[in-house]
């Protein structure tokens, strides 16, 4: 803490926490208030800030801020309440938790969270120490794919290796908007000769960084992978001894590439003969590449989760797996020696319940349930209003924003109906105007917060006291936990006895941690050697890098579960093809949005004010169409009304569009069932639809 030269305020360290990114800021609080906000130099920060960063003071001081527990007075979705005490609060979301525990089974129950993260954990252990299993958070369309892929495939993630690569194939990734990789710096990047291959149909910032880019049909990467692999085969890189070594299935896998001749994947793609061998001479003339995929483009696709795995497969084909300049995993598979900084595996996993019963969506998307310690959210509607295998009858939720899913009017009809709900929000969202009970949560700036990150861990202390009676989400959880006398005498003891369990084993203390803001180095953490896990062999059935992948083999064959990464048609069958001719992009990111978060944030709305179509010019010529016009956006299943933006970014034949507007829902066109087989994402990137001028 210091004084400001600029204002009367201390300067108080924290951290943004609006997208999990952890970027550190310094408030300027002045009599309690947060008066302006920067970013924080090193040690504290990077010295840099997005639009997000800049715009907490606005987010934390939202007009619609919820500053006291309430009780639902009106119907559901009315956004009828009354406030009442924590007490009673407490006391009435405790009493009908445990009567649906008691006649139904702690099962009955599911528990869910959408943003932010940091309190995960702790909900975690809170729901495992009730008696369930039935944990779901918004990473049901979020990321959890991609690891998938990179399980099956073999058994770690990794990260692209840039430093030391000679190319890097950025497939759906825009580091400008969505976060970057470990800080690199593009332009010392290319100025040392890197190269950029992006493969992306919109264009973005990170356009102008690369040597080339294909503008590839949504949802049609796959192909693409496969026929850069049968590319790779034929010239002689593949890298035979590193296959033998390290790789199971590469006869299959090549039989299957074979099929993907130039005139097939540019039929599929798009993409013109001439914009593949442009692309293939790049990758032919790399020793060394890396990739990286964005983390939901390439899987918000009903054949994401095959398409990543055929994607990660090029580094496995050409030996850039585990060695400098190619993809390095980001952890060692013998976790023994290269341990998480803080075992928040362990803190879940000392409650785990036995006996439960299987969670919501085990049957319809099994892999995800077997690889992913959650359940599959894309089901949970389905499963209160179907009420099988078993009844849900109560719902308690954090943050939960029903608009992140496809066909969402089926989950608001879901929690109309569940018997009981209680939301923990910072804002009067449409998600909590349907609970029974809705509780205040901190943000970041107000509540104290366990970071872990790659170098070691730092305590986020509060800069400003709660707005109105709100607490943090760990405390929440604390307290009900006591509420419920569940068996479970950490979490009962309060948030800082969690905190204590969680530290004890890394060499650092609580008071250590509140000693400074800056981050404490844990003792014995080294950081990854390349070339390890091909020694210690991969974390999959065979010990080996699956193309072909005995783990999916062995699913029944009523699944039609394919063990190659196949490329299946990203768009939805209809009646009439030429009705839909276009094909709905929805999601991306804005640099000063996030879903529906700065909605509501004056100075960051205006710079987007209307939902809006992003249509290239020659599809609108052709619609009649001009900027700025009325537009009726429709799928097979529904429609939405919004404004036109004519932009050369969009590609011919797709309409892009951001989430999170509610006055134009674009998730609530998207068919509740365009789900991924594999993983259960939404396909919410490869929509057929159409777009036809209305009147003002």
């Amino acid at each position: 803490m210091s004084a400001s030269p600029l204002l009367s305020a201390e300067v108080r360290h924290t951290c943004c926490n609006i997208c999990s990114s952890h970027c550190g800021l310094d408030a300027y609080v002045e009599r309690g208030k947060v008066v302006r906000v920067e970013a924080a130099r090193p040690p504290f920060g990077s010295g840099s800030l997005c639009p997000k960063g800049y715009a907490n003071r606005g987010y934390v001081y939202r007009d619609d801020r919820i500053k006291t527990p309430l009780r639902r007075t009106g119907k559901r979705g009315e956004g009828l309440f009354e406030p009442i005490s924590w007490e009673e609060a407490y006391g009435e979301i405790a009493e009908r938790l445990g009567a649906a525990k008691r006649a139904f089974g702690p099962d009955s129950v599911a528990f869910y969270t959408g943003y932010s993260k940091w309190y995960r954990p702790y909900l975690h252990r809170f729901a495992h120490a009730f008696g369930t299993l039935n944990y779901g958070t918004e990473s049901s369309s979020c990321f959890q794919s991609n690891f998938m892929a990179n399980e099956v495939n073999a058994g770690v993630m990794t990260r692209p290796d840039l430093a030391r690569s000679e190319l890097f194939i950025a497939w759906g990734s825009n580091p400008f908007h969505s976060g970057n990789y470990g800080g690199q710096n593009f332009d010392a990047l290319k100025e040392r000769g890197l190269k950029i291959l992006l493969i992306d149909p919109r264009v973005t910032p990170f356009s102008s960084y690369a040597d080339l880019q294909l503008r590839i049909k949504p949802g049609t990467d796959g192909a693409l992978a496969l026929y850069f692999a049968k590319r790779l085969i034929e010239e002689g890189r593949a890298d035979l001894g590193f296959i033998e070594r390290h790789v199971h299935g590469f006869p299959e896998f090549a039989a299957y590439a074979a099929g993907f001749g130039k005139d097939r994947a540019s039929r599929i793609t798009g993409l013109s003969p001439a914009e593949l061998e442009q692309a293939e001479a790049l990758l032919l003339k790399a020793e060394r590449f890396c990739m990286a995929a964005g983390g939901c483009g390439n899987i918000h696709h009903i054949n994401g989760f095959q398409s990543l795995r055929a994607i990660l497969s090029l580094s496995a084909l050409t030996g850039n797996f585990d060695r400098e300049g190619g993809n390095i995993p980001l952890c060692h598979i013998d976790e023994e020696r290269n341990k998480p900084n803080v075992p928040f595996d362990e803190f879940i996993d000392e409650k785990r319940p036995r006996g439960t019963k299987p969670k919501i969506g085990s049957e319809r998307f099994p892999l995800w349930s077997d690889l992913v310690d959650e359940y599959q959210a894309m089901d949970l509607s389905r499963q209160i209003l179907e009420g099988t295998p078993y009844r849900i009858e109560a719902v308690f939720a954090l943050g939960m924003n029903v608009r992140m899913f496809p066909g969402n009017a089926r989950l608001f009809e879901a929690l109309e109906k569940v018997p009981f709900y209680a939301d923990v929000d910072l804002f009067m969202t449409d998600s909590a105007r349907y609970a029974d009970i809705v509780l205040p949560a901190c943000s970041s700036f107000e509540r104290e917060e366990l970071v872990e990150g790659p170098q070691g861990v730092r305590l986020i202390r509060p800069v400003i006291e709660p707005l109105g009676e709100a607490r943090s989400d760990a405390v929440i959880l604390c307290d009900l936990a006591e509420k419920l006398e569940l068996d479970d005498p950490v979490m009962r003891g309060g948030y800082r006895k969690c905190v204590k369990h969680l530290i004890r084993t890394i060499g650092v203390t609580y008071e250590d941690l509140c000693s400074s803001a800056q981050i404490f180095r844990i003792p014995g953490r080294e950081p990854y050697l390349p070339g390890s896990v091909l020694s210690a062999g991969f974390g999959t059935s065979t010990g080996k890098y699956e193309l072909y992948s005995e783990r999916i083999r062995a699913y029944p064959p009523s699944y039609a579960y394919e063990p190659l990464p196949v490329y299946t048609e990203p768009l939805e069958t209809v009646d009439d093809p030429e009705k839909l001719p276009l094909t709905l992009v929805a999601g991306g990111r804005l640099p000063f949005a996030f879903h529906s978060r700065f909605h509501r944030v004056k100075w960051a709305r205006e710079l987007r004010r209307d939902a809006a179509a992003d249509i290239n010019p020659q599809d609108a010529k052709a619609l009649g169409i001009g900027q700025g016009d009325a537009v009726v956006l429709e799928s097979a299943h529904a429609s939405i009304r919004l404004r036109a933006n004519l932009t050369h970014m969009a590609p011919p034949g797709a309409v892009f569009l951001f989430q999170g507007y509610s006055e134009a829902d674009v998730n609530s066109i998207v068919g509740i069932d365009h789900l991924d087989p594999y993983s259960g994402f939404p396909g919410f990137r490869s929509v057929r639809c159409a777009v036809r001028r209305c009147g003002s």
